[in-house]
């Protein structure tokens, strides 16, 4: 008779672990998911300040004629002059609405040390990422071998 209570106190053993095993996979989901979204926001934020950099240093140093892109996907350009004088009046962002009015050298040295201290997050939240996906993996692994073992338990 005991061994009957037995067999029953490790079985309810065994789906309290899976139960457990299978709140923390739903925790890391969700913030794997979290971090994926971070992830794309700041390489978002890259991308736009290498297009920041790439566009100061390929001006024209004397100015001209052009077109300036209203929105990211381009969807409408107006014209615009570019004025001789451009190099030395640049506002650059701060962040928290602060800007700064800085000449070429300066606006450039600010935005390159913004985007690597962007680059220095993405690869911490990166290596993060991959961690969560790691034990994530594991913990499916675990949860198709405890659902597949109380499967065969319960059928026999």
């Amino acid at each position: 008779m005991s061994s009957g209570n037995d067999a029953k106190e490790v079985k309810e053993a065994g789906r309290i672990q899976l139960e457990e095993i299978l709140v923390r996979f739903n925790e890391l989901r969700e913030y794997a998911n979290i971090l994926a979204s971070t992830i794309n926001t700041y390489l978002t934020q890259q991308r736009e300040l290498q297009l920041a950099l790439e566009t100061l240093k390929n001006l024209p140093e004397d100015g001209g004629e052009g077109y300036i892109i209203l929105d990211r996907l381009s969807s409408a350009m107006i014209p615009a002059v570019i004025n001789k004088e451009w190099s030395k009046g640049i506002l650059v962002h701060l962040g928290l609405g602060y800007y700064l009015k800085a000449d070429k050298a300066k606006a450039l040295e600010i935005i390159s040390k913004r985007s690597s201290n962007i680059e220095r997050v993405l690869g911490e939240l990166q290596k993060r990422y991959g961690v969560v996906l790691e034990e994530l993996n594991r913990l499916q692994q675990l949860l198709s071998r405890g659902y597949g073992g109380s499967q065969s338990k319960g059928g026999g």
